[in-house]
């Protein structure tokens, strides 16, 4: 499949989840039913991709190291990535969210995999941070102490997801096993869940939950997560996390369409410093970015 296709299927629904949960928040499902509706729906599709006895094979035969990936990037890091957004406002995550994970990540890939970046890379994610501050700014963001346990929560989630990457491509894991172990920690979530948490569920949001489990939970992961493993594979963790900077952008644009929101012009100028820092990262290299989007080089 083409990296530019990839990349179409893997950030496109991230953005979109923050409609979609605001959607659902305001059918009466709370945030943690959202969460959990999540990964409950991502367990009943790592189930059936147990069925399957070559990845199930796989699976057992290095059930540590898919532990670890299980955990880095399932239900622990959604709740809290939940809890880090409840501390600040959405405008100020909007900027530590996709900031500490491609910090994070680019740290973790040359811890792991000695891989460090380029001096060009790091003036392109300097310009990406930039473009994000704009962008954050616009929408109100206000830097204080209060946020500061927020964005340690952040900063934390954001090496989780950064590991993830860097150890799936280290240990060179299938796709498609790695997101089967995310969904897989919806299992003990959902006991969690159900014990304690508080829950909008009833027959007036069944079909919002449906909605929900259906999106966040077989889109986002079995889609989503799935392709951005595989650009993960392909590009290399670093160069993947990239394209997390695309995420508020876009999902400011779902938010205009699907909910009618109004957008500052401040955080177009911000994505578009975003944009130039992608090119600078990319080293002005068109053989570089005809790869990226799949082209093939002439013979």
């Amino acid at each position: 499949m083409p990296t530019f296709l990839l990349a179409l299927l893997s950030f496109p629904p991230m953005a979109a989840q923050f409609t979609a949960t605001r959607m659902g928040l305001e059918a009466g499902l709370t945030t943690w039913d959202i969460t959990m509706l999540r990964y409950g729906a991502a367990a009943i599709g790592s189930l059936l991709v147990l069925c399957d006895g070559r990845r199930r094979a796989a699976m057992l035969a290095q059930p540590a190291r898919f532990l670890v990936v299980g955990l880095l990037g399932g239900v622990a890091y959604g709740a809290i990535f939940i809890f880090a957004t409840g501390m600040m406002p959405a405008s100020h995550s909007t900027l530590f969210a996709p900031s500490s994970t491609i910090i994070c990540t680019l740290l973790a890939a040359g811890l792991v995999l000695g891989v460090w970046p380029s001096a060009t890379r790091l003036v392109g994610v300097g310009v990406i941070v930039l473009g994000l501050f704009v962008f954050a700014r616009a929408a109100g963001a206000h830097f204080d102490i209060e946020a500061a346990g927020g964005d340690a929560l952040f900063v934390l989630i954001g090496m989780m997801w950064g590991l993830f990457s860097v150890l799936a491509r280290k240990w060179n894991l299938d796709p498609l096993c790695c997101v089967a172990a995310m969904g897989l920690t919806g299992i003990p979530g959902l006991l969690a869940w159900y014990a304690f948490a508080p829950s909008g569920l009833g027959s007036a949001t069944q079909w919002a939950a449906v909605g929900e489990a259906v999106f966040q939970g077989w889109l986002m992961t079995f889609v989503a997560f799935l392709a951005y493993v595989t650009l993960v594979h392909r590009l290399g963790p670093a160069t993947a996390a990239l394209g997390i900077a695309t995420v508020p952008p876009l999902g400011v644009a779902f938010a205009v369409l699907v909910l009618g929101e109004t957008a500052h012009r401040g955080q177009w100028i911000g994505a578009l410093i975003v944009v130039v820092g992608f090119v600078i990262s990319a080293g002005l290299n068109l053989s570089a970015i005809k790869r990226a989007v799949g082209i093939p080089a002439p013979r």
